[in-house]
């Protein structure tokens, strides 16, 4: 496929991966342009853009979608007019949209959540299926990182905890409901009774970030792991009623870029029509509709307490 990629920090993992996947990135676009002619340089792709506008006679497949997050609505609704393929960066729109943004949205716009796609989780949701009635998930994510002093805590918030939501919903995708209880938490329930409880804030004892999920039913399943800046993510061995039941997993290749790799190529083989949504679906992908119960929960950061 022909491959069309805006926005070039985290874009460099879209480029790689689709190359990887033998996709052709046939084109870059980022509003620093002098960056964006050093991108393709690097890469040898021959048509480089400063913005969306000047994509729109681009005969593309696919175009990813790899600005932050509170540009996506702008460059989405442009990228929609060529008719292609669109794969954009998790959020859906973030923190900073209003509710009627989100009006008008192709529903077959895939948004790139790569959790459910890291090695090991399907252990964990393999796990989860046989444990019958969930009663409570905790979801607790610490950080500190150096963006903190320019992003509200209701921003880092949503920036950082949205990863582990997104594992949650792929298994427990009836969520009904959530509110803000405290600067610090949400409260969600599922239409079976399953309470999900997700923490997210700072602690100035680590340096990056680090997440735990614990699932709470009869018996009791905890995924944890994280990074130290400057250091690749890694995970804990994944824990069933106190005992492992996988290895510690601190690989020297980034488990991120891996994952990504596996999420994207997963959206592609629905485009290709090699598998159907359903399939893509129950393998870990999120489509617009999937994205917005993440993007629900969340969302309600802004209303008041």
């Amino acid at each position: 496929m022909r491959v069309a990629v805006i926005g070039l920090h985290w874009g460099h993992v879209h480029i790689n991966a689709y190359r990887a996947l033998g996709h052709d990135v046939v084109a870059v676009a980022d509003a620093d342009y002098d960056y964006c002619n050093k991108v393709g340089d690097m890469y040898g792709i021959p048509l480089r853009y400063s913005s969306a506008d000047e994509l729109q006679n681009l005969k593309v497949d696919v175009v990813s979608v790899v600005v932050p997050a509170k540009h996506h609505n702008e460059v989405l609704r442009k990228v929609m007019k060529l008719g292609c393929a669109i794969i954009c960066e998790k959020p859906v729109l973030g923190f900073t949209a209003a509710p009627d943004m989100y009006d008008g949205l192709r529903d077959d716009i895939f948004f790139n959540y790569a959790y459910p796609f890291l090695r090991d989780i399907g252990i964990f949701y393999e796990k989860l299926k046989g444990m019958g009635e969930l009663r409570r998930i905790e979801i607790e994510c610490l950080y500190n990182l150096p963006l903190n002093a320019v992003m509200s805590t209701e921003e880092m918030f949503f920036e950082t905890v949205s990863h582990p939501v997104a594992l949650v919903v792929h298994a427990v995708p009836d969520i009904v409901s959530a509110v803000r209880t405290s600067e610090t938490s949400i409260l969600a329930e599922s239409s079976g009774g399953t309470e999900i409880c997700v923490v997210c804030k700072k602690d100035d004892s680590i340096k990056g970030i680090r997440h735990r999920v614990s699932v709470i039913g009869a018996d009791e399943l905890v995924l944890s792991g994280g990074f130290t800046i400057g250091s690749n993510w890694h995970y804990l061995p994944i824990m069933f009623n106190g005992s492992p039941v996988s290895g510690e997993h601190w690989p020297e290749e980034d488990p991120w870029y891996m994952a990504n790799r596996n999420s994207l190529g997963c959206i592609l083989r629905f485009f290709a029509h090699e598998q159907s949504m359903d399939d893509t679906l129950k393998a870990g992908a999120f489509s617009l509709q999937k994205a917005m119960i993440v993007e629900k929960i969340l969302n309600c950061l802004k209303n008041s307490r």
